[in-house]
């Protein structure tokens, strides 16, 4: 439905609206139920289907998180830095572990 540009109605389920209709059965795509207003042969193929490519991205590859080095390069400092404060606690919860045992 994206693909033909069929949001003409500006409805917010503008791609099921047409699904339940039964009125000029003729008229209308197999799959959608998308009405076209004018007669579809079920011998024929349907011509017409807008198969471009699709619009471009609001945003860049990197804006969106696609650039994978980034990704990874982020992952690295903050796994060092989850590192580095388990190293401080380290020697805390040897002690309480310690004291446990007494207890």
């Amino acid at each position: 439905m994206q693909l033909l540009h069929l949001d003409s109605t500006g409805s917010t389920t503008w791609f099921l609206d047409s699904c339940g209709q039964t009125t000029n059965r003729d008229h209308r795509l197999l799959l959608s139920n998308y009405n076209l207003g004018v007669p579809i042969p079920s011998n024929e193929l349907q011509l017409g289907l807008n198969f471009a490519d699709k619009t471009p991205e609001l945003f860049g590859g990197q804006e969106m998180g696609e650039d994978g080095l980034r990704v990874l390069n982020l992952y690295i400092k903050s796994y060092s830095a989850i590192r580095c404060e388990i190293q401080a606690e380290l020697p805390r919860l040897k002690k309480t572990a310690t004291s446990a045992t007494r207890i």
